[in-house]
């Protein structure tokens, strides 16, 4: 299984940059690189790597899982976060967000329709 496991820091750039800037990366630069903020900015590219490398939206994610546990979250939504992640104490304590990639992967195929395994003959 595929995981990406993103540290608190990540969680909060990429959920900033769900909620505060509207997930657009170009603008969530711009205010960086406004603020003089380096190693945040460089964090926020690394990770705009992996997104496209994975297709995945971890702004979005992040931001769900930030609100998973509120009680206005919809039941649905919060049972796809907890398939797709999973939160566990990594090294030092420190909490971590993991990304079950192949979970993401299934509730895609889900949402695109491609339930069966082969093509029609």
């Amino acid at each position: 299984m595929e995981v990406l496991r993103l540290s608190p820091g990540d969680c909060r750039l990429l959920a900033a940059r769900y909620g505060e800037h509207d997930n657009s990366h170009r603008r969530m630069v711009a205010a960086l690189q406004e603020a003089g903020a380096e190693a945040p900015l460089a964090r926020l590219r690394a990770l705009r790597i992996l997104e496209r490398r994975f297709s995945i939206d971890l702004g979005s994610l992040c931001w769900r899982q930030n609100r998973v546990d509120h009680p206005g979250t919809h039941p649905i939504e919060r049972y796809i976060v907890q398939y797709v992640t999973r939160v566990r104490r990594g090294e030092g304590g420190m909490q971590e967000l993991l990304v079950l990639l192949d979970n993401v992967r299934h509730v895609r195929e889900l949402m695109e329709g491609r339930l069966v395994g082969e093509p029609e003959s």
